[in-house]
């Protein structure tokens, strides 16, 4: 009964022949390949840090167990993997030899470009910014009230490293099976040589790193950097742009995250505080003040003589003509404050009891869906000067 156990055990996993440079975790991991934002409970000493493969050495025989008869392995169907991992705790670059039956794919192999790796190039382990993305979720019962604490985990994370050294990888191993010619092991095409500070023994460390893997970390220009602190300091608006996507944001504060420059500002369509990386970014305009309409307004000679109804009413409708985003101060039934961001909006009016009632219809970027807001409990109105995907303008949806 046991071993028929055993037998279903060892033979459930699916078989996966991986390629040096895939980021891989042991089968107990929480992360899967297609699912990266897992929020991580209990004790986050037991979960096993991400690895990159660095060699790996085909089985090119089966092999039974000599007590059962079991097969362990079958013939080109697993391999032995070198993986490694960085540990915050011995503040090293760790390795270990695992059978593919004990691992399951996180990422596949990233490119690394050899020709960008010259002297002084900053470099880390490729399962940096997935480490970086690790959360561990709690409890906290104060007051009778239970709040959950998110905390990132940074066991795993490997530090930012310059590159002292492009030397080739001069291993003498057998890479083809003599009998069959069969490719029996996959190493490194480069070993790249690093160095980085070593805060367990306050010194600078060196280590010999395979450039699969490796992840380049892209240099920002000191200009352009100044540039976003500028508008920091100036509490400029700027319409920013970043993969066919546009925005605008009031510029906060200047973030750095593992070598990574990010504006941190307050997003006009999402109403809330975003990061975006800087390198990403096309260069931003800067919008004059007014850089929206609004309404009820009472410094324009032209609409002041409206009713606040009329002026909100008269904006709305120029913004829906305009195809601009249009932000709302709304107060629900229960006289609950909220802004939101419509697009894709029209005013509509029903009939209650012979009475007729005005509502905005649109898509709530908050809610992600269709909503109706009634026009009364509408305090104020803003348009963007930002248009909203539409099939004539080309644009693709807010980021």
């Amino acid at each position: 009964m046991f071993v028929e156990k055993l037998y279903y055990f060892m033979e459930t996993p699916k078989v996966h022949l991986f390629k040096v440079g895939d980021i891989v975790a042991l089968r107990s991991h929480p992360y899967t390949n297609f699912q990266h934002k897992v929020l991580i409970s209990g004790e986050p000493q037991l979960i096993s840090p991400l690895m990159v493969i660095v060699e790996s050495i085909g089985d090119l025989q089966d092999v039974h167990d000599e007590f059962t008869g079991i097969n362990l392995q079958k013939k080109g169907e697993t391999s032995n993997c070198k993986c490694v991992w960085y540990s915050s705790k011995s503040a090293q670059f760790e390795e270990a030899w695992l059978s593919s039956k004990l691992l399951k794919l996180i990422q596949e192999k990233v490119e690394t470009v050899s020709e960008e790796i010259v002297i002084g190039t900053i470099v880390t382990l490729s399962t940096a910014q997935l480490e970086l993305s690790k959360v561990k979720s709690s409890l906290n019962i104060e007051d009778e009230k239970v709040r959950t604490n998110l905390n990132p985990l940074l066991s795993f994370v490997s530090p930012l490293m310059q590159v002292i050294g492009v030397p080739k990888n001069d291993k003498k191993e057998a890479l083809y099976d003599v009998k069959t010619g069969n490719k029996k092991r996959e190493i490194s095409k480069q070993l790249i040589k690093c160095k980085w500070f070593n805060p367990s023994s306050d010194k600078m460390s060196e280590a010999l790193i395979p450039i699969e893997a490796l992840s380049i970390i892209p240099a920002i220009e000191e200009e352009k950097l100044n540039k976003y602190a500028t508008y920091v300091k100036n509490k400029q608006h700027i319409l920013i742009r970043i993969e066919g996507s546009q925005t605008i944001l009031l510029p906060q504060k200047i973030k750095y995250l593992h070598g990574i420059y990010s504006i941190v500002g307050y997003d006009y369509i999402e109403n809330k505080t975003h990061a975006f990386e800087i390198l990403k970014l096309t260069n931003p305009d800067e919008l004059p003040n007014p850089f929206i309409n609004y309404a009820p307004n009472f410094d324009n000679e032209e609409i002041r003589v409206l009713s606040i109804r009329d002026q909100i009413r008269q904006l709305i409708n120029y913004g829906s003509e305009e195809s601009k985003y249009l932000r709302i101060r709304y107060k629900d039934i229960n006289n609950n404050l909220t802004i939101r961001t419509i697009k894709q909006y029209s005013i509509e009016s029903i009939n209650i009891n012979d009475t007729p009632i005005e509502y905005l219809a649109g898509f709530c970027k908050l809610r992600k869906d269709e909503r109706h807001f009634q026009l009364d409990r509408i305090q104020s109105v803003e348009i963007l000067n930002i248009s909203y995907p539409t099939p004539d303008n080309n644009q693709n949806e807010q980021f």
